[in-house]
């Protein structure tokens, strides 16, 4: 079992990163939301009840949580996410570093401080 970062020591970082670098394992499918800092507070209290794998939270970016398949009906309205959309849909519905450059280039940054 890897577990990276979430309970794992050194040694299970180590591994897992040898794995992703060997195409071993592809963390990206595990990513079903993205959010910002203000989505932290519903995401924790209702995390239970959120369907889906991992919840990638931007700490410095202002974002609901949103689920990579509810970019689509998002984008209808909003340009960020047709554009988060057409980037997820080139990465076989993933999360990918091009989303990720593309979202932290192009989301509003977070005025809530910690």
């Amino acid at each position: 079992h890897i577990v990276g970062t979430s309970g794992g020591n050194t040694d299970d970082m180590i591994e897992s990163l040898d794995m992703m670098s060997h195409n071993k394992i592809n963390p990206a499918l595990l990513i079903t939301h993205i959010g910002g800092l203000d989505a932290v507070p519903h995401t924790t209290l209702n995390l239970p009840t959120i369907p889906g794998g991992k919840k990638l939270i931007y700490t410095h970016l202002k974002m609901e949580l949103t689920a990579i398949s509810d970019f689509a009906g998002k984008g209808k309205e909003n340009p960020l996410y047709f554009a988060l959309n057409e980037i997820c849909s080139n990465h076989n519905g993933l999360w990918s570093v091009e989303a990720e450059d593309y979202l932290l280039g192009h989301a509003a940054q977070s005025e809530m401080l910690i």
